[in-house]
């Protein structure tokens, strides 16, 4: 799923970096803060799950974009996903068009 949401964001024009989890999401970010305009997380990741990566990122940069993903799709899931600053929160399976809109509209609502 990581490789073909690169894959789609790239062929865009997007530039990506992956994290195969929470940890090494935080840990790229730390590096790459100022370079990072939004960052995509899934909320059920090994080692470090979304909700915890996502407070952590908080923590660093409370301004951060960021969307959400899961493929959990209950109202509980989306309220969590949305008290902790997550800006937008898509639903697994989400199509290209689906994940290009949210970039979109999430990165130019400034």
């Amino acid at each position: 799923m990581r490789e073909i949401t690169r894959q789609t964001l790239e062929a865009y024009g997007y530039r990506v970096l992956l994290a195969a989890d929470g940890v090494e999401a935080v840990t790229l970010y730390s590096k790459h803060q100022h370079d990072i305009a939004l960052v995509l997380t899934d909320m059920r990741m090994p080692v470090m799950d979304g909700s915890t990566t996502i407070q952590v990122l908080m923590k660093m940069n409370p301004e951060v974009c960021i969307i959400a993903a899961s493929g959990i799709n209950s109202n509980n899931g989306v309220a969590k996903a949305a008290g902790t600053g997550v800006r937008q929160f898509l639903p697994k399976p989400y199509t290209a068009e689906t994940i290009l809109r949210a970039l979109y509209h999430v990165l130019n609502e400034k």
